[in-house]
């Protein structure tokens, strides 16, 4: 657990968060004046990890950022953005397009990992024979995920022989946000032209709100509503203490599970037990969330703003995974971070594009453009991507993103379960990665079995879309 026990002084902590709140602003700044940000939508957070990655102690180091540092801040922001999300108003229906969409997600979760150790075997028999098979194994978790679930399993097989294993995930992650804004700007626009949109004709421009990212004064949106007198406690300052509380549990949990392990001897699982405290975060938020139901008081909780907190954890985290990565790193493991980068993001357009064309009869576009940034970098870049297309969320898939999402979760954990795997059952990890791809490809045509049966449910589809732009 290097995330918990780093040596860092509180001076330290803070002046770390202030470098990249200005990296944040000045990020804004240059996302309003420079037309290529504007035109491919470049996010603020990922000019400011790029700024803060050539500025910072892997670059000119001119500010004191370093990959260490930067790398926690990665894990526990993570956790943090997990918790801030499952505290929200739990969803009672997810619908048979969400489950779709759910199921799209998983399934290329599944031929990210097979392409990604096909081609880390393939370098491993031919030319590199000491190369970590897992490598193979974090586009699924950059790309699919988040950096913060790739830096954490990265980091974890470094004590397994895999150097730098946490930083070659945010590499991944990184190069995913580049797929996300450039080739999904770019295959938006070609479908704009070809007529696709549901809601777009062929001369659409952007508009300035997109491009320069700030929002006229006259059409500002309610950022959520005050649930707290704030005489007494600002509203803003209980939901973030929510957050922290679910977190201190989430610690002594967590605590709690090691001692047990390490009484019965199951010390080496305590690493594994510890790469899993987002998901456990997660869990832990939804039974507070369920407890604040039953006695009567969740509605101090405002969904709005929750969101909004979560945006602030993944604006810090990705800015804080970009700036981590090490340009050694990446020269040592270039070729392999190239070629499966390369083939992932090829492989997950023509996944995403045929299941998605496949599956639904409306809104095909704004739907795959929503899955495709999922797919290449966060839940945030699926919604920037639709927001293109789709301005006033009238399509149901902000709906299908949002909830196929957990609903992959749940599809995905197992997935997750034998990501570990390799290195504690088996003697040399490489034979484990192995076995555990033969195991990812027995799921996935398991998944393409029933993806058959899915798609009958037309009839449904048709009914809750029109329900959702009926509501929208």
């Amino acid at each position: 657990m290097p995330s918990w026990n780093l040596d860092i002084t509180a001076g330290d902590f803070f002046i770390d968060f202030a470098w990249i709140g200005l990296l944040l602003c000045l990020a804004i700044l240059l996302r309003n004046k420079i037309a290529l940000f504007q035109r491919n939508l470049i996010p603020a957070n990922l000019i400011a990890g790029a700024i803060g990655l050539a500025a910072g102690a892997n670059g000119l180091d001119l500010i004191p950022l370093s990959t260490d540092r930067l790398g926690t801040y990665v894990y526990h922001l993570l956790a943090l953005l997990f918790i801030a999300l499952a505290l929200r108003t739990p969803q009672k229906k997810l619908g048979i397009s969400s489950v779709k969409t759910g199921t799209v997600f998983i399934i290329t979760y599944l031929i990210q990992a097979l392409i990604g150790l096909a081609i880390a075997f393939a370098l491993i028999y031919l030319f590199m024979p000491d190369l970590f098979a897992g490598i193979g194994l974090l586009p699924p978790l950059a790309f699919g995920m988040n950096p913060g679930v790739a830096y954490t399993f990265g980091q974890n097989w470094e004590q397994y022989g895999f150097e730098s294993g946490g930083v070659v995930g945010l590499t991944f992650a990184a190069a995913g946000f580049l797929v996300a804004y450039t080739v999904g700007i770019w295959l938006i626009r070609r479908g704009i032209r070809r007529g696709e949109a549901a809601f777009l004709d062929a001369g659409h421009e952007l508009s300035d709100e997109l491009r320069k990212g700030t929002i006229p004064r006259s059409e500002r949106p309610s950022g959520g509503k005050q649930t707290t007198s704030p005489e007494i406690i600002e509203s803003l300052s209980l939901h973030l203490g929510l957050v922290g509380v679910v977190y201190i549990i989430t610690y002594g949990l967590l605590r709690v599970i090691e001692a047990g392990m390490t009484f019965a001897g199951a010390e080496q699982e305590v690493h594994t037990l510890w790469s899993f405290h987002f998901v456990i975060a997660s869990i832990l938020a939804l039974s507070v969330r369920k407890v604040l139901d039953y006695a009567g008081v969740a509605d101090v909780i405002d969904d709005i703003t929750m969101t909004r907190v979560s945006n602030l954890f993944m604006d810090f985290m990705i800015v804080a995974s970009v700036a981590a990565i090490s340009l050694a790193v990446v020269m040592t493991y270039w070729i392999p971070l190239l070629l499966i980068s390369v083939t992932v993001a090829l492989a997950t357009w023509w996944v995403v594009r045929r299941l998605m064309y496949h599956a639904f009869r409306t809104y095909r576009l704004e739907r795959f453009a929503s899955v495709f940034g999922n797919m290449t970098g966060t839940i945030q870049s699926g919604l920037l991507l639709l927001r293109i297309l789709d301005s006033g969320m009238k399509s149901p898939a902000s709906f299908n993103l949002v909830y196929g999402s957990g609903f992959a979760l749940i599809l995905g954990f197992p997935v997750l379960i034998l990501v570990n795997a390799p290195v504690y059952y088996f003697d040399d990890p490489n034979r484990g990665f192995f076995v555990i791809m033969m195991a990812l490809l027995f799921y996935l045509i398991m998944l393409l079995t029933g993806w058959r049966y899915l798609n009958n449910a037309d009839k449904d589809e048709v009914t809750e879309e029109q329900k959702a732009s009926d509501s929208g």
